[in-house]
């Protein structure tokens, strides 16, 4: 158990809410990135869906390679993924390179939710245990919360 794990609890919690956000970011902006990317509501949806869509098929060869390569690792390996795909699709002009960005960015949620959640486990016990894990757990709706305020405002603020 690591000696500051309440610290990286909230690491974790800062991360996962990021996460939520990124999910959020899409549906919360959907009514520009139809005329940004000339794209229809199907494919709209589409997007929000390629952000889960990766769970199908990462998730247990991800838990996997956290038993191989070490949760941490895995992790930030996750979280990179995760930025790199949100840039992606910051910077996607068609909704090809949107696509894309949204597939990375949720293979990297899923990597990071799978040890996440494995490192909580591993480092709370008894009592202590209902209390990480409430804290995770509650990053998620916090994330979408904050997109929903954020987004709308940004882009019609900013187009």
């Amino acid at each position: 158990m690591p000696e500051k794990r309440w610290l990286i609890l909230l690491v974790l919690f800062l991360a996962r809410t990021a996460l939520a956000i990124q999910f959020q970011a899409v549906a919360s902006a959907g009514p520009f990135l139809l005329v940004a990317l000339a794209i229809d509501y199907a494919a709209l949806g589409l997007l929000i869906g390629l952000h889960s869509l990766p769970g199908m098929v990462i998730a247990i060869p991800g838990g996997v390679l956290g038993q191989r390569l070490g949760a941490r690792r895995v992790a930030l390996i996750g979280l990179f993924l995760m930025v790199a795909g949100g840039g992606v699709v910051g910077l996607a002009q068609s909704f090809p390179s949107a696509a894309a960005g949204r597939t990375v960015l949720g293979v990297g949620a899923v990597l990071f939710n799978v040890m996440a959640t494995k490192m909580v486990a591993d480092w709370f016990s008894g009592r202590e245990i209902a209390t990480a894990m409430g804290t995770l757990v509650s990053s998620w709706p916090l994330g979408i919360a904050l997109g929903l305020l954020a987004f709308g405002s940004i882009g019609t603020a900013h187009g």
